[in-house]
């Protein structure tokens, strides 16, 4: 089983849209058994799957207070091979002191659906370095970073790429599989950064790229899937794409 965590520390990013759709497109176009998992306490992820009272079902605060247990009754099931563990603002006390919440929860759910035939464990993860941040690294083998292709949103990216070296003195197998151009326009300014982060980073880099395409704020209020919503616009063209790149990237990595 591969545990991908997708994270960056500027927001806007498209981490959540990227998230849902890479687990959409491996559950129904690639046959795998995915569990998402929500660690933002905004609860995008839950609420682009219909999942607004998290107090009535399992949930990511209770995942990492109370521990995997059984683990189909932390999650809601999406589809027959897709299922979520979703998150709200209960989740922000996971920060204060004497919450009871445990970084070693994640890594422990990991453990158990690696036994249970699950695929892919894709965790998406807020623009911050919270406690549910830390445990999703904990358990991650990898981080893939959405990233708009402009200087505002790459300036940070040594600071994140000094966060996730240093969580490997306690996660030795984490590594970046690559940064993820978003929202892209293809400006010619756009490329020229997506050539420089291929050649400055010192990480990988997805030749894949995201297209800004209309139908995906549409595709969001509508809580469907860009994949079904718009089978044949230019995002969902590309997440397919990704896709691809990334599990043929996976197979180079020996993952």
């Amino acid at each position: 089983m591969k545990t991908i965590a997708i994270l960056n520390l500027k927001g806007g990013t498209a981490k959540t849209v990227t998230a849902a759709t890479m687990a959409r497109c491996l559950s129904a176009e690639h046959d795998k058994q995915v569990v998402l998992i929500d660690a933002d306490q905004q609860g995008n992820l839950s609420q682009y799957f219909g999942v607004t009272d998290t107090s009535a079902c399992g949930n990511t605060w209770t995942l990492l207070t109370d521990g995997a247990g059984y683990w189909p009754d932390f999650v809601t099931p999406v589809s027959p091979t897709l299922s979520l563990i979703p998150s709200g603002m209960e989740l922000a006390r996971a920060d204060l002191p004497n919450s009871g919440a445990k970084v070693t929860q994640i890594e422990e759910l990991r453990t158990v659906l690696a036994e249970d035939s699950v695929d892919y464990l894709i965790i998406d993860l807020p623009p911050s370095l919270g406690l549910a941040s830390q445990a999703a690294l904990l358990a991650a083998d990898e981080v893939i970073i959405p990233i708009r292709l402009d200087v505002f949103s790459t300036a940070g990216m040594a600071e994140l790429t000094r966060q996730v070296d240093s969580m490997r003195s306690v996660n030795p197998r984490l590594r970046v599989a690559g940064i993820l151009g978003t929202q892209f326009q293809r400006t010619a300014e756009e490329r020229e950064i997506h050539r420089l982060l291929a050649l400055e980073s010192g990480l990988p880099v997805f030749h894949t790229r995201i297209r800004m395409s209309p139908p995906v704020p549409k595709s969001i209020a509508a809580r469907e899937s860009i994949l079904t919503f718009s089978p044949h616009c230019g995002a969902s063209k590309d997440y397919r794409a990704f896709v691809r790149e990334y599990l043929e990237g996976g197979e180079k990595r020996g993952l």
